[in-house]
C-alpha cells in the first residue's frame, strides 16, 4: 500500500505550478520583462489558494468517495477481489482529480492548484485506509 501512496506523491509534485514571465536581453544590456497576460491573475488566484477552504474539502470529499464508489462496484458488482481492484479505484480516483486540475488549467483566468491535487491525494489515502480495514 505504501508503494501506491508514494506513487501519488510523486505524481503529484511533477506537476508542479512554473511561473510564466521571463526576462529577454536586448543589444544594450536593457531587459524587459516578457508575460502572459494572465500571469498577474494567476498569481492573485494563487494568493488566494487557501489550505483551508471548501474547495479542499470538496476534492478531498470527492476523490475518497470515486475510489470508495469504484471499489464498491469492482469487489461487489463484478465480483473482484479487494486487493486487485483496490489500484484500479484509486487510480481512477486520482485521475478524476488530476483532469479537472488540467481543465482548470486551461482556461484563461485559471491555473493548476498543486494545494487541490494535494487534498485529492489524501482523499485517495483516506479510501484506501477504509478499504484496507478489517
Amino acid at each position: 500500500m505504501i508503494k501506491y501512496h508514494t506513487f501519488f506523491l510523486i505524481f503529484g509534485i511533477a506537476f508542479s505550478e512554473t511561473n510564466s514571465s521571463f526576462k529577454i536581453n536586448i543589444d544594450n544590456h536593457e531587459s524587459i520583462l516578457v508575460s502572459d497576460d494572465n500571469a498577474g491573475d494567476n498569481r492573485n488566484k494563487k494568493n488566494q489558494d487557501r489550505w483551508i477552504a471548501i474547495d479542499k474539502i470538496q476534492h478531498f470529499s470527492y476523490s475518497c468517495l470515486i475510489a470508495l464508489g469504484c471499489q464498491y462496484v469492482l469487489v461487489n458488482k463484478y465480483n473482484n477481489s479487494e486487493d486487485s481492484s483496490l489500484p484500479f479505484s484509486c487510480l481512477l480516483s486520482f485521475s478524476a482529480g488530476l483532469a479537472k486540475e488540467l481543465n482548470d488549467n486551461r482556461g484563461q483566468n485559471g491555473y493548476f492548484s498543486i494545494k487541490d491535487m494535494i487534498a485529492n491525494i489524501i482523499g485517495v489515502s483516506v479510501a484506501c485506509l477504509i478499504i484496507l480495514q478489517e
